[in-house]
């Protein structure tokens, strides 16, 4: 008698996300075993993740542990950094380093007490005070510019006496990310390199004193884009971490934004930049069933579906015939769909070789 197989649900989802089986039948088998009383199968805890897609929902005890998250990271970069004054600086760097060994602490109990969620949060509530102590530092030994005594200045303004902070953030969040595998530390390293990019560029280009929103727009689009593109090798790569997770969600959302502000920013008020940003938002949703993240259809249907509202009301208000272009339309992507679930693997099969994907 041969021995009995196990697989979890992860081997289904790398199967899909392989090209071996549709989304239809991934989604027929996994409801076939869940709801089976009779089979050798081992079904993971469902909070478990491959590849950036998670096969439960967002629990309330996850949605608990995000949002304390959120107020320890808010506490420390606004309320700290706004009553600076109340502590002094040696108060408030003193303050920052108990914060920070804190957070480090518990975070590690947690982590060996196999709580790798909430103790993940905590390293990155640790790694979002590392900015908060360096300012105190510089302002206490005097290195730190006087025109940039507010902390809550630096998520205002653009200067090179920043810098510092930056990196430290960077170098202390890479430490962190080495030694405990959690995708979300990605994300104050993004911020961190984000402000740095822009930081960086008047320096170079002799403005340190008044930046401009060109340099901001071109420091954050050609960021976006690399970021991205490290997202998309790290993705291909498959490896059990999603890291790519976060670096696409922050990507895609500077990226997105800044678009709008590049066309604000060049005054192209006219409907033929309307009608590229309408483009460049479908372009978006495409790249997102591509790569199979939500975050790229999400702004793009909400651009695109800006940009048919924009038809409607200010374009083609007094023409009967345009709602019913928009039902065929609307029919033409709901059979595509059908179309899609069908035909999945071959097309995105397709895609991927046409890309250079394996």
């Amino acid at each position: 008698k041969g021995e009995n197989m196990k697989f979890d649900e992860s081997d289904l989802l790398r199967a899909q996300r392989d090209g071996i089986i549709s989304v239809d039948v991934f989604n027929k088998l996994l409801m076939y075993l869940k709801s089976s009383k009779n089979r050798n199968v081992v079904l993971n805890d469902t909070n478990k993740q491959i590849g950036g897609q998670s096969s439960s929902k967002f629990t309330i005890e996850n949605f608990l542990y995000y949002f304390g998250a959120f107020i320890i990271i808010s506490t420390m970069g606004w309320y700290l950094g706004s009553i600076w004054k109340s502590f002094s600086h040696i108060g408030l760097l003193v303050c920052s380093i108990i914060y920070f060994a804190f957070f480090t602490i518990v975070g590690n109990f947690l982590w060996n007490k196999d709580k790798k969620t909430p103790a993940g949060l905590l390293y990155v509530c640790a790694v979002s005070i590392v900015p908060l102590l360096v300012w105190a530092f510089e302002n206490l030994v005097g290195i730190m510019p006087k025109e940039l005594s507010e902390y809550r200045g630096i998520h205002l303004s653009i200067r090179s006496g920043w810098i510092m902070m930056e990196m430290a953030t960077i170098i202390v969040g890479f430490v962190f990310l080495k030694f405990r595998k959690f995708p979300l530390l990605t994300l104050p390293i993004c911020y961190a390199l984000w402000y740095l990019s822009m930081d960086i560029v008047p320096l170079f280009m002799g403005q340190i004193s008044s930046p401009t929103w060109g340099m901001r727009n071109f420091a954050t689009f050609v960021f976006s884009i690399a970021m991205l593109g490290y997202a998309f090798i790290l993705d291909i790569k498959k490896d059990k971490v999603d890291f790519s997770h976060w670096l696409y969600i922050f990507g895609a959302t500077m990226l997105w934004f800044v678009t709008f502000s590049i066309f604000f920013h060049l005054k192209w008020n006219n409907e033929f930049a309307r009608f590229v940003l309408g483009l460049l938002n479908f372009i978006y949703m495409l790249i997102g069933i591509v790569l199979e993240r939500r975050v790229f259809l999400i702004y793009g249907a909400i651009g695109f579906w800006g940009y048919l509202g924009h038809l409607a009301y200010r374009i083609f208000i007094h023409t009967p015939l345009f709602p019913v272009v928009l039902v065929v339309f609307g029919l033409s992507v709901i059979f595509s769909g059908i179309y899609y679930s069908k035909n999945c693997t071959d097309i995105e099969n397709k895609i991927r070789n046409f890309i250079g994907v394996k």
